[in-house]
């Protein structure tokens, strides 16, 4: 994907640019991964599981993915390809979530992040807002999410080394 970068180890608040954006990998959704997700969840409802249900909405059509499930692959692609493994690192929250078309089995999901914001919390986070754009294969959005990280802030003295160069 045009835009996809490996996500360095060590990236801290101060390294993030507002305008950034990243590009996640893919991951085809399954029939398996609803089941797998009613086992966690519980959520049976028949737009999940009932093909003949589903067929009664044109809208619909046909079984679609749970939408928390939608956006819980999402949050991984920023676990494993966004987020830093060596700075710490915190989810803060997911605001403005909404789901924008059905994700159905045999869809391929991938994210773009974008960078819209930073505030520095305190001496050791800063928090990194992202506008969050989930997309099929057919590049057509299906989920959008504001989601926030605290990331770790750089050393005082690394800090201090590198202004003063």
């Amino acid at each position: 994907k045009k835009g996809r970068k490996e996500m360095p180890e060590i990236k801290y608040f101060e390294d993030y640019q507002i305008g950034e954006v990243q590009i996640s990998s893919g991951r085809t959704m399954t029939e398996a991964d609803i089941r797998l997700f009613i086992g966690c969840s519980d959520n049976t409802h028949p737009v999940h599981v009932d093909a003949e249900y589903c067929k009664k909405f044109p809208a619909i059509g046909r079984p679609i993915i749970q939408g928390i499930l939608t956006l819980g692959v999402a949050d991984g692609f920023m676990a494993k390809e966004v987020s830093p493994t060596k700075v710490p690192s915190v989810h803060y929250g997911h605001e403005k979530i909404r789901y924008i078309h059905p994700v159905y089995p045999g869809d391929t999901i991938h994210c773009r992040f974008e960078v819209v914001d930073k505030a520095i919390k305190n001496e050791e986070f800063g928090v990194v807002t992202w506008n969050v754009l989930v997309l099929n294969q057919n590049d057509e959005p299906v989920l959008f999410h504001v989601d926030k990280q605290y990331i770790g802030r750089k050393p005082a003295a690394a800090e201090e080394k590198e202004q003063s160069k």
